[in-house]
């Protein structure tokens, strides 16, 4: 049965968010993993591609990179993409590839996976009244057609995860009333949403434990254990360097970003000590 979960979402392209999310789980050792997603930034530069509005390869790799990191921790990990930053089909077809390489990641986008008690089931792209032209969105029907599957799941809790905050306290100006609707509709025991980290906090609406945990490029993420009284459950991170220790990392780390850097040069014959040099300096400097 999970009762430990890390909750965080805005990896925003981040090499640093890599690092801190590495740290804290060694550290913390959390059931399972809550991402409401957000591995690009919204205002990502675009390059060539299938499309305008396609994955530049260094933006390929860094989603592969992230996905690669939830894999080797080995940890059950639950992930939605995020409205804007990365384009739904190649998100889609990265984080497959990833679901076949690692058994522990799930893309909840639109589907329902159950295990260790929990029924998750999430919704990326934006959510609106009606579509929106031209980008990855969804209508209220489609929204709680798509999530309708939290209704059918026998675990003991259903958590939800959601692109964006609701109106209120959470969310503010990007409070989308979809999202509270959703909220109201389904009834999850949690709700992972994605919002800013100036407005990172948990509050209770009915049953519903509603959760922001601002953005891991910011170096924030909550913490849930289920294990606790209310008032002792709800726990928000500083994961930044400066305000916490955290383990030196593993050679894998270092293998891993030395090998995406030679292979973000093309795989071209060369000195392989100065790949893993730089790599190794990389990730000292990161956490």
């Amino acid at each position: 049965m999970f009762r430990r979960f890390l909750l965080f979402s805005g990896v925003h392209g981040k090499a640093e968010s890599l690092a801190w999310l590495r740290c804290v789980v060694q550290e913390r050792r959390p059931d399972a993993l809550l991402f409401a997603g957000g591995v690009l930034p919204w205002a990502r530069p675009y390059g060539n591609g299938t499309s305008p509005w396609s994955l530049t390869l260094k933006q390929g790799r860094f989603v592969e990179e992230f996905f690669a990191t939830l894999g080797k921790l080995g940890v059950f990990s639950a992930v939605i993409p995020a409205p804007g930053g990365e384009p739904l089909e190649e998100f889609l077809r990265l984080g497959l590839q990833a679901e076949l390489a690692f058994p522990n990641i799930h893309i909840v986008h639109a589907t329902l996976v159950e295990e260790g008690g929990l029924g998750v089931c999430g919704l990326g792209g934006s959510l609106a009244e009606k579509e929106l032209l031209g980008i990855d969105s969804y209508s209220r029907p489609t929204a709680e057609y798509f999530l309708r599957s939290l209704w059918k799941t026998n675990q003991s809790r259903k958590v939800m995860l959601l692109p964006a905050p609701p109106p209120g306290r959470l969310g503010g100006l990007e409070g989308e009333a979809l999202i509270g609707d959703l909220i109201d509709h389904f009834h999850p025991n949690l709700c992972v949403v994605a919002g800013s980290s100036a407005r990172r906090g948990g509050e209770r609406q009915g049953r519903v434990l509603v959760v922001n945990p601002g953005c891991l490029a910011d170096g924030s993420a909550a913490w849930l254990d289920w294990s606790h009284g209310d008032r002792r459950q709800l726990e928000f991170l500083d994961l930044r360097p400066e305000t916490v220790v955290m383990r030196p990392l593993s050679k894998e780390d270092v293998r891993l970003r030395a090998y995406l850097r030679w292979e973000a040069a093309g795989k071209r014959e060369g000195d392989p000590l100065r790949y893993w040099l730089e790599a190794e300096n990389e990730v000292r400097c990161s956490c």
